[in-house]
């Protein structure tokens, strides 16, 4: 059995493509990077930024605190993450929940 390959052209048919000498690497964007910063992101520090968004605040800012002010914003953090799970009556995948009762 011989297998012919009629209908396909040859590679040296086509045009090697240019060589350069030097690549240039074009930057990233910045929703690129946001993204891919994102996504690097563990789910607890995803609903951290979240929440440090919320409240209108950046992680540098937070960052940039006093322990005792990073504290009350964690407080705040904690406060609204229990306010949205008691308002949010349905039962879903992955929602928190108080297994010591």
């Amino acid at each position: 059995m011989s297998v012919t390959s009629t209908g396909f052209l040859p590679t040296s048919m086509f045009p090697a493509p240019a060589k350069t000498t030097a690549t240039v690497a074009k930057p990233a964007s910045t929703a690129e990077q946001k993204f891919l910063e994102y996504a690097k992101m563990t789910p607890a520090e995803r609903l951290h930024a979240q929440m440090l968004a919320e409240l209108g605040l950046t992680e540098d800012q937070f960052k940039a605190m006093s322990p005792a002010d990073q504290q009350k914003v964690e407080d705040k953090i904690r406060d609204l993450i229990k306010k949205q799970v008691d308002n949010g009556g349905e039962k879903r995948a992955g929602m928190i929940t108080d297994k010591s009762v």
